[in-house]
């Protein structure tokens, strides 16, 4: 807390340059909390050409003292608006220089009214929609969020391995789910990073199906486990697939199941080793999609990998910055993505393996690889 969060605000001082902005208005609060530190909500900062100022209310007035005690606040108390402590930020020689003509603001999380009441109480400034300037920042990790991932992905690894060891054979997909996150936290963790996806059988051909009570796990051949902790404000996220007990048995239903099962696994192994193998810095999002794809496409099952191959990760678990047809920057050293390749045959099932990966002065570094990708 403090000294990132303070060469962060002043590596966002250059968009107000690049823009030529006077100010800028931070209304999400994972871009507030990146570059303040604060962890509330209902709060937004002004940026002005002097300094920062966090505006909030009653509620957190301690809790900014305590974790972002190097910036500015102004509080508004009941009968009070955001919209007044604005006025009286851009007014305060303290954050601004001069009036501002030109505001940024992040044109993804403010809403229509918000921007309508700013065009109407400042008529004389200019609001300038702006897109990904912080998350823009957010994409290259400093050491210690490194860090907080590396310990997220520990809890998410640890949790896994206990619920698949213990699970009993009545499990439903909720039960699983319910006892993967109950153990996240006992483990550790401050929660899970997105609500996990657990599912049996056909239902693994919906890449982010919901669990449900249908069934057991003695009945199933196969699962798909998609899940992550989060911890000290950062993610994981991993998916494993895997032939279940039942899966595994020796009738002659079962083999040609099987067969078809590990034929589909192995594609996207295949697919995910030879992304991997492919990043390193330089290289572009779009060309480490494009090997996986090929790989999946030349086994003749292109039409069933419908979505991007990775997303990056940090402080929310799709952070800005992926591994997708449409990503055409190139990949930088301390870049957190994951590697998610996958198949899915609607009516049979199918299989997904993800990892996180670090990439690194001369590639990347498997986060996850504590795990077996068939583990």
């Amino acid at each position: 807390m403090g000294q990132s969060e303070s060469l962060r605000r002043d590596k966002f001082l250059s968009v107000l340059e690049r823009d030529n902005l006077d100010g800028y208005l931070i209304v999400d609060p994972c871009n507030v909390s990146y570059l303040t530190g604060f962890q509330g909500d209902d709060s937004y900062l002004w940026f002005g050409d002097v300094g920062a100022c966090l505006l909030s209310d009653s509620r957190f007035e301690e809790q900014i003292k305590e974790e972002a005690p190097d910036v500015g606040a102004l509080i508004r108390f009941s009968g009070q608006t955001t919209i007044g402590l604005l006025k009286r930020a851009i007014a305060d020689k303290t954050f601004s220089s001069a009036l501002p003509k030109r505001i940024g603001i992040e044109a993804a999380s403010a809403s229509v009214s918000l921007f309508n009441s700013l065009r109407n109480d400042f008529p004389d400034v200019e609001f300038v929609p702006c897109l990904g300037d912080v998350e823009k920042l957010r994409e290259i990790k400093d050491e210690g969020e490194i860090k907080a991932i590396r310990d997220a992905i520990d809890v998410t690894i640890d949790a896994y391995l206990y619920v698949k060891k213990t699970i009993e054979s009545d499990a439903t997909e909720v039960d699983i789910r319910d006892e993967l996150e109950y153990r996240t936290r006992k483990l550790g963790g401050d929660g899970v990073a997105f609500p996990s996806i657990v599912a049996f059988d056909d239902r693994a051909a919906l890449p982010h199906a919901i669990p449900t009570r249908q069934g057991r796990i003695s009945d199933a051949s196969m699962l798909l486990i998609d899940w992550g902790a989060k911890k000290n404000g950062y993610v994981a996220d991993m998916t494993r697939s895997f032939l279940t007990e039942k899966g595994l048995n020796s009738t002659s239903g079962n083999r040609s199941y099987r067969a078809k099962f590990n034929e589909v696994f192995q594609i996207v192994r295949d697919a995910h080793d030879a992304s991997i193998e492919s990043m390193k810095p330089g290289v572009l999002c779009n060309e480490v999609d494009k090997v996986a794809r090929d790989v999946i496409d030349r086994a003749g099952y292109g039409d069933y990998f419908g979505h991007g191959l990775g997303h990056g990760i940090g402080r929310v678990v799709h952070d800005s910055g992926g591994l997708s047809p449409r990503h055409n920057e190139p990949l930088a050293p301390n870049m957190v993505l994951t590697v998610e390749p996958g198949i899915y045959l609607p009516g049979w099932g199918g299989a997904r393996i993800e990892d996180d990966v670090l990439v690194v002065e001369d590639g990347v570094e498997i986060l996850t690889r504590r795990l077996r990708v068939d583990e």
